[in-house]
C-alpha cells in the first residue's frame, strides 16, 4: 500500500470490531472519577475502551469494541448499540445533552413523499453510518 493511500473510505467495518469517535475536549474530563458520560457508562462493563489523542491536538478519540462473548442490551445488533452509545456520549460531553432531530422545534409539517423519506432516514440514522 502506498503511504497516505487508504484501501477504503473509512466506512467499512473494522476487522476487530472497533468503533471510534473524535471528541472535542480533555480526555481526563471524559473519564472523570472512573466514569464515562452516561450513554457510554451504561454499557462500559461490556466494552473494551481506550482514549487516544486526536490528530493535530484536536481533542481525543474514543475507541471501543464489545468484549468477546458479550451481548449488549437492548438491541439485537451490538454494533448499533455501541455506535449509539459513542455518539450519545460525545454529544453529552460536548453539549450537555443528546441532540434530537425530533420533535422538530419549528412544529409539525405536512407529510410528503420526500419528507417521509427524510423523516425515516433521521429515525434510522442514530445507530447507522459513519461516526
Amino acid at each position: 500500500m502506498v503511504k497516505g493511500h487508504r484501501d477504503s473510505d473509512g466506512d467499512a467495518a473494522h476487522p476487530q470490531g472497533w468503533k471510534a469517535v473524535t471528541v472535542l475536549g480533555d480526555a481526563d474530563d471524559f473519564h472523570r472519577d472512573g466514569r464515562y458520560p452516561e450513554p457510554l457508562q451504561r454499557v462500559a462493563d461490556e466494552l473494551e475502551i481506550r482514549l487516544e489523542p486526536a490528530p493535530g491536538d484536536k481533542g481525543f478519540e474514543v475507541h471501543a469494541r464489545v468484549l468477546e462473548g458479550v451481548d449488549l442490551p437492548p438491541d439485537d445488533d451490538p454494533a448499533r448499540t455501541l455506535r449509539t452509545a459513542l455518539r450519545d456520549a460525545k454529544q453529552v460531553f460536548e453539549t450537555g445533552e443528546v441532540l434530537r432531530a425530533t420533535p422538530r422545534p419549528h412544529g409539525e409539517r405536512p407529510t410528503t413523499l420526500l419528507g417521509g423519506v427524510v423523516d425515516a432516514a433521521e429515525d434510522d440514522a442514530k445507530g447507522e453510518g459513519v461516526l
